[in-house]
């Protein structure tokens, strides 16, 4: 029941006009038929718009290491009638995608959980298409009294742009209708 509530609510915050997230789909020019995964795909906002856009011929592999929320996303896309989603548990060592399948890898609010995003996203280039994106927003660093700030959930723009060219990606884009968050697009070198 409380992982159910708190999924509701991420889903909620993300939905929200601040979070802007038509604006974010958008930007990811998705088109009917791309594969996609959401990594670290929480309640599942972003993994049924995106499965929605995708429509019948794509896909959308939500990833997660929690069952439970994997669980709520599968009734929740059964719900909305959207058979194009596939649920990967993201824990331990290879993720079942399809190799060099994927046409975007997107991470939101994820960046700042792994322990080292280099090697984490240098695995995930064998899953690209040629031409495959990987999009990341993370929270901006703050200060004061913030869930963000006390348990440091963010990374620095530049730290990501590092971290990506350390895993053999180039910049292809930011953008920066987000106020509190960065929100960049790499490809591969």
């Amino acid at each position: 029941m409380f992982t159910s509530l708190f999924l509701k609510i991420l889903n909620k915050e993300a939905s929200s006009a601040k979070s802007k997230p038509a604006e974010i789909i958008a930007s990811l020019n998705i088109c009917e038929g791309h594969i996609i995964a959401d990594i670290g795909s929480g309640g599942g906002y972003f993994t049924l718009a995106f499965a929605g856009k995708a429509g019948k011929t794509g896909s959308v592999y939500a990833v997660d290491v929690k069952p439970k929320y994997l669980d709520f996303i599968r009734r929740k896309a059964a719900r909305e009638g959207l058979d194009n989603v596939i649920s990967v548990l993201g824990t331990g060592g290879e993720i079942k995608l399809p190799e060099a399948g994927l046409d975007l890898v997107f991470a939101r609010n994820v960046f700042h959980h792994l322990p080292a995003p280099a090697d984490y996203f240098r695995n995930m280039k064998k899953y690209l298409k040629p031409g495959g994106k990987v999009a990341i927003i993370d929270h901006k660093p703050k200060r004061g009294f913030s869930f963000v700030a006390l348990f440091k959930h963010h990374t620095p723009g530049e730290t990501v742009v590092q971290e990506m060219e350390k895993a053999g990606y180039r910049l292809m884009g930011s953008f920066d209708f987000l106020q509190d968050q960065t929100f960049n697009l790499f490809g591969r070198k």
